[in-house]
């Protein structure tokens, strides 16, 4: 089967829920099979408190060089990017923010592939709601029907978060996703999003988790890569990833 697939929208959002306010942990049971042995795979991160935040050191390449840099992501769902001192991107439940205040185009990269497409997200955004829908299994990535096609395959799945209010639809944790994981190792391999930018014009988004490494029986993507409409823009390399116990809600504000 072809990539195409990918254009297939999701359902419409069901009921809204606040994970933030109900204090959910995911639940491996209420997950479809494939994203069940992910999970397991992962260590059943964000399913506890033993495992209620991750932490991951490394460093972001872009149009501005090279710099190190840390994601968090600690359930029910905060979020925090942070390069040293100089600059931050968070979220603490209400909303986006930055030293400055808003968000700017860059930092929405941020928000997005580096939080917000982290499959431990959005696994904690399915545990509070919203619509799953598995497309199928057998994608191939390449777009091709070449006969000598060795692989990789991809199981997709369709998701669209409950709505929030706070959140602009279209943005970091309002998207409609296109989750992609691979049939060999289980391990997510892409996540996308696809918006109409104008007549006949679509914005694709990929965010790309690639060269996973294992650390104390849990898989962590050693790379992340975000790619606009086929041009890298970013790319993350991991040097370090830890799991344990939540801290503070105020450590999530810039």
């Amino acid at each position: 089967m072809l990539l195409t697939a990918f254009l297939l929208q999701a359902q419409n959002p069901n009921t809204p829920g606040d994970a933030l306010n109900r204090g959910v942990y995911i639940t491996p049971s209420s997950l479809p099979s494939r994203l069940a042995t992910f999970h397991e795979l992962s260590g059943l991160r964000m399913a506890s408190a033993e495992k209620a935040r991750l932490t991951i050191v490394g460093t972001l390449a872009d149009s501005n060089g090279s710099r190190a840099a840390q994601i968090e992501i600690q359930a029910p769902g905060y979020l925090s990017y942070r390069e040293d001192n100089s600059r931050a991107v968070t979220f603490d439940g209400t909303g986006f923010k930055t030293k400055s205040g808003g968000t700017t185009a860059n930092d929405d990269a941020i928000a997005e592939s580096l939080l917000a497409h982290f499959p431990d997200t959005w696994l904690l955004q399915m545990a509070s709601g919203g619509s799953l829908r598995r497309l199928g299994s057998n994608f191939r990535p390449d777009g091709t029907k070449t006969l000598n096609y060795t692989g990789p395959y991809w199981t997709v799945f369709a998701f669209a978060p409950a709505q929030r209010q706070g959140l602009a639809e279209g943005k970091a944790l309002q998207q409609q996703l296109f989750i992609a994981i691979d049939n060999r190792t289980n391990l997510i391999a892409e996540v996308r999003t696809v918006t109409n930018s104008g007549p006949n014009q679509q914005q694709v988004i990929q965010t790309q988790f690639t060269n996973w490494v294992k650390s104390s029986d849990q898989w962590f993507p050693g790379t992340i890569t975000r790619l606009e409409n086929g041009k890298q823009v970013l790319k993350f390399q991991q040097q370090q990833a830890v799991t344990g116990l939540a801290e503070a809600t105020t450590k999530f504000v810039p």
